[in-house]
């Protein structure tokens, strides 16, 4: 996965982690806000468990940074902690620490289905704006139709959140909400992530050429789109 530097070179994206320790790593960071909310809050209340949420949550945070992980991406999963916070502190209620969570499946699902029914798959824009796919691929037919698949594919994801958090909510089981946003919502969004990446980054590897076939343009100017710049002649 590349991305434009200041000079004629490709820069590589930081990937998803890929070692064990690091999964474990991360698992460790998305659970400790949540499992500590679960449980001040079974003993003082929804407001302390936010509180002391918060305050874990800007802890894991400072340990991200001095790890060396972006400013931006420590800085989005602890707003979305605060977010989480705010909202159970604003409801009086445990359950509420998860009504985010809702709305984001719900945001999610209706971006995708929208972008699909007008026929601007949400996947394509995003990879394009984070730099995972380049913009020299835009009108590309296959391009279309492999973010087709993606953006259908996040939105069976998104399904697949809303209907077992919709229904846990109803009932107001903050246990059973904890457990699956840490052992199957955040994992599968994150290994959804992961997936996006792959395949977009797969689909623009240059394949090699048959025997006596000539080359294949279009792969090679995806891949490389200043390259052609790069060897023109000066006409002077």
């Amino acid at each position: 996965m590349y991305e434009p530097d200041t000079g004629d070179a490709w820069k590589p994206i930081p990937g998803p982690p890929r070692r064990p320790a690091d999964i474990a790593r991360h698992f460790i960071d998305a659970a400790s806000a949540p499992a500590a909310f679960l449980i001040v809050e079974s003993r003082w209340g929804p407001e302390w468990g936010a509180l002391v949420a918060l305050l874990v949550a800007l802890v894991v945070a400072a340990l991200r940074r001095h790890r060396g992980e972006p400013l931006v991406v420590v800085t989005v999963s602890t707003s979305i902690v605060a977010l989480h916070s705010v909202s159970a502190i604003a409801f009086g209620e445990g359950r509420a620490f998860y009504f985010p969570e809702l709305v984001i499946n719900a945001a999610g699902l209706v971006a995708c289905v929208g972008s699909l029914l007008i026929g601007q798959p949400i996947t394509e824009t995003v990879c394009r704006r984070v730099r995972v796919e380049p913009a020299s691929t835009a009108g590309d037919p296959a391009a279309r139709r492999r973010h087709r698949r993606l953006t259908a594919a996040w939105a069976v994801l998104w399904t697949t959140h809303l209907v077992p958090l919709g229904y846990l909510y109803a009932i107001d089981s903050v246990v059973g909400l904890t457990l699956l946003s840490a052992l199957f919502t955040k994992p599968t969004m994150l290994a959804m992530v992961a997936l996006t990446a792959v395949v977009v980054r797969r689909a623009l590897r240059p394949r090699p050429a048959m025997p006596g076939a000539p080359p294949n343009q279009d792969a090679v100017t995806a891949a490389s789109p200043d390259r052609s710049a790069a060897h023109r002649k000066d006409p002077s």
